[in-house]
């Protein structure tokens, strides 16, 4: 039973578009999944509307649950393999019990300074809370997220280099999600990224998949450790 919860304090990062491409990404391995939106945007909770008014298949089990949600999550994640949370922005009451928690705290993030400066009080407010942590550690990784797609930027690299610096021992993810066209096409449909079949969404699917399969290596590297301890 897992517990992954997708949120960062600053809005607009697309944290909602990972969340509704990473439960429909898990579903594919074969998991019982619930996704449940705890944010009153409502992004997560359209996204199965979209997909429940097109018949579209398979059926992604969307949950809202804007109140007081720990409990009901913690409830999910005995009938459920994943349980994917969508944390909205400035919710900071939910962050701090959901950290407590989270099996995987994927934190998206653009690269401007405002993203930057937030993302560095996230971690802080993380180190503040890790004791209470069933292992000792909140485990976050960072994911950037709409990345400017010219080869030749340094955008990403200069973020990079400033988190390591300002948030030592945080994890970042080597993958990165570039900005693409083909996010926009998916969300139009209530699609999660994997089921974009068009050769023009190859990248981006390809870019999906590296952060998915690197969010599970790192979480079975967390369970593992948390075996021998």
């Amino acid at each position: 039973m897992t517990i992954v919860v997708i949120g960062h304090p600053k809005g607009g990062v697309g944290k909602s578009t990972v969340a509704t491409s990473y439960a429909r990404r898990a579903m594919d391995e074969a998991l019982s999944v619930v996704l449940v939106d705890t944010d009153s945007t409502s992004s997560s909770a359209n996204f199965g509307a979209i997909r429940a008014h097109l018949g579209t298949t398979p059926h992604v089990q969307v949950v809202q649950i804007i109140d007081a949600p720990t409990r009901s999550i913690i409830d999910l994640n005995e009938k459920y393999d994943v349980v994917v949370v969508d944390i909205g922005a400035r919710d900071y009451s939910k962050v701090t019990e959901l950290a407590r928690i989270a099996d995987l705290w994927v934190a998206p993030t653009q690269l401007g300074q405002n993203d930057m400066a937030a993302t560095v009080l996230l971690y802080e407010a993380f180190q503040h809370a890790n004791h209470s942590h069933i292992r000792g550690r909140i485990p976050i990784g960072i994911l950037f997220n709409k990345v400017p797609g010219p080869w030749n930027s340094t955008e990403e690299q200069d973020a990079r280099e400033f988190l390591n610096q300002e948030c030592p021992g945080i994890h970042l993810f080597n993958a990165s999600l570039k900005e693409r066209k083909a996010w926009r096409d998916a969300g139009r449909i209530g699609s999660g990224i994997s089921e974009m079949t068009q050769s023009t969404a190859a990248k981006a699917r390809d870019e999906f998949e590296a952060f998915f399969q690197e969010s599970m290596a790192l979480m079975q590297s967390a369970a593992k450790k948390a075996i021998k301890k």
